[in-house]
């Protein structure tokens, strides 16, 4: 079969600048230079010569990723309730926000009919500030021998609160004995606006963990293999998309200092809260484009936040329509579009490819400092 290819003459860039000129006529090309964020300013025109040579795929497996769904877990047989229908309808994480101590008698009722073999469980809130110990020896005692996969949403450092590593170690390590699928500990960037900001920080937060630990005897690479990541995604989608992938690249840079097996990061992504608006129709059509640029990052899990959180006065529908537009957003990505018969998706694209070394080069040095 004949190239296609072969019917076009080649373009460089610089005919591609000379074009641009004429098209601008007279206006200067700096004035498409946008400023995505402080520090970050992009050039819209990317061409293959910027690149000495192709820029190949992240390595690793398919886009697959957990569909999780967030419940309130106060009150556990309601939790059962909302959690069962979660996965009846397709969910397969749950996390479960919880503000007081988990009993032993609250897991039993709250994961009551669950086949842990087959989904993940998270857990957030007060509750595993207060007593993360008694929380995971509950998990283990319910679980009976089955494989736990999950994990604590647990952020070791945190302001105003002094972090005891030695329990930290000890408690990571128990984890790793007892039900290694089970991570029970989160490093996030919540809250971080700037994509190099936030990919420095979980950077600089990863190195901390592993001196922090290691001094208390948790080796690096047994707590890289306690450690999960939490971003919240925003709107501006081929940032975010480049985000993510400068990210797991420079991961494995640090692992490698460590003298660690290089391993992709494990990261759940979530939605930036002040990512929707009033208009939640909109919010519907937000949804979509963040939690496809969260996937096509490389995320191992996500929570579509649903269309009308923290404006439900305003919805005239039921909360239970809401978390299921939620889950059919990803439903979408994963059965009718296909993105999980996809590996990296993003590699390739040179404006995307740019971004994503020029966010990996800022971040890198920001991390170094």
């Amino acid at each position: 079969m004949r190239d296609l290819l072969e019917n076009f003459a080649p373009i460089s860039k610089a005919d591609w600048l000379k074009q641009i000129e004429q098209d601008l006529k007279g206006r200067p090309l700096q004035e498409l230079v946008w400023q995505a964020a402080p520090g970050l300013d992009i050039d819209p025109l990317v061409h293959a010569e910027d690149f000495p040579e192709p820029p190949l795929p992240l390595a690793g497996h398919n886009l697959h990723w957990e569909i999780c769904e967030q419940v309130y877990a106060q009150y556990p047989a309601a939790t059962n309730a909302q959690a069962l229908q979660a996965l009846e309808y397709g969910a397969e994480a749950l996390v479960f926000d919880r503000e007081t101590p988990w009993t032993p008698v609250a897991i039993e009722k709250t994961l009551a009919g669950m086949h842990l073999d087959f989904i993940s469980i998270y857990f957030k809130g007060d509750s595993i500030i207060q007593d993360p110990g008694g929380l995971l020896s509950a998990l283990i005692a319910h679980a009976q021998g089955k494989t736990l996969r999950g994990g604590l949403e647990r952020t070791l450092v945190q302001e105003g609160r002094l972090t005891d590593w030695r329990y930290a170690a000890d408690m990571a390590a128990f984890a790793l004995e007892q039900t290694p699928g089970l991570r029970t500990i989160c490093i996030s960037a919540e809250g971080i606006a700037h994509p190099v900001d936030s990919v420095a920080s979980l950077l600089k937060q990863g190195h901390e963990h592993f001196i922090k630990l290691q001094e208390n005897g948790l080796s690096p690479v047994h707590a890289a293999a306690q450690i999960q990541f939490k971003v919240d995604c925003g709107v501006q989608y081929l940032i975010e998309i480049a985000r993510l992938r400068a990210f797991r690249q420079l991961w494995l840079q640090v692992l490698d200092a460590w003298g660690v097996m290089a391993n992709y990061p494990v990261v759940y992504a979530t939605f930036n809260p002040d990512s929707y608006t009033d208009d939640l129709h909109s919010n519907m059509v937000r949804a979509t484009t963040m939690a496809m640029s969260a996937v096509i990052g490389g995320a191992d899990r996500l929570t579509v936040r649903p269309y009308d959180a923290g404006r439900e006065v305003q919805s005239d529908t039921r909360a239970a329509f809401g978390r299921r537009i939620a889950r059919n957003v990803q439903h979408l990505l994963k059965m009718e579009s296909g993105f999980e018969t996809l590996s990296d998706p993003a590699a390739g694209s040179y404006y995307i490819e740019s971004l994503t070394r020029q966010i990996a080069t800022l971040a890198w040095e920001k991390f170094k400092v």
